[in-house]
């Protein structure tokens, strides 16, 4: 198969691959909220996705589930506020839609990020980025220095 450089393949999952280079671009992002009184995320219908809050400024998350999730399926979180505090709890039963992570996470910045993957029943965590300020950046370099 050859991919031309101009060309753009869309799958289901709102993956797009610009060139046969490997360069992948995920449709614009999304809200999805987050029910803080059920701790459940509503159903992602695409890959990049922030996280809103039903109520407060502070929630947790225990399960995302719902129909239309497939094995593999890739799924972005970042908060869509800088004031929420937003948690994700790791777990050690492996139900419907739980989360599987390398420990509890809570987002506290724009610039935090969670990657999970869904493995047809759970989600397991696949990467997080805690968030770093430029003053975490200067007080990390001059630790270093």
């Amino acid at each position: 198969m050859t991919i031309s450089t101009a060309s753009v393949i869309a799958s289901a999952d709102q993956l797009k691959i610009h060139d046969a280079n490997g360069y992948l671009r995920l449709s614009a992002r999304v809200a999805l909220s987050l029910n803080v009184s059920t701790f459940a995320l509503a159903v992602p219908t695409q890959n990049f996705n922030t996280v809103t809050l039903s109520a407060g400024t502070s929630g947790t998350c225990t399960t995302i589930t719902g129909t239309g999730l497939t094995e593999g399926f890739v799924l972005v979180l970042l908060p869509t506020t800088s004031s929420d505090n937003i948690t994700f709890t790791d777990t050690t039963t492996y139900g419907s839609g739980h989360l599987s992570l390398a420990g509890s996470f809570t987002m506290t910045g724009l610039d935090c990020v969670l990657t999970l993957i869904y493995n047809g029943s759970y989600w397991i965590e696949l990467s997080r980025t805690p968030g770093i300020t430029m003053a975490k950046a200067l007080a990390a370099a001059m630790i270093f220095a």
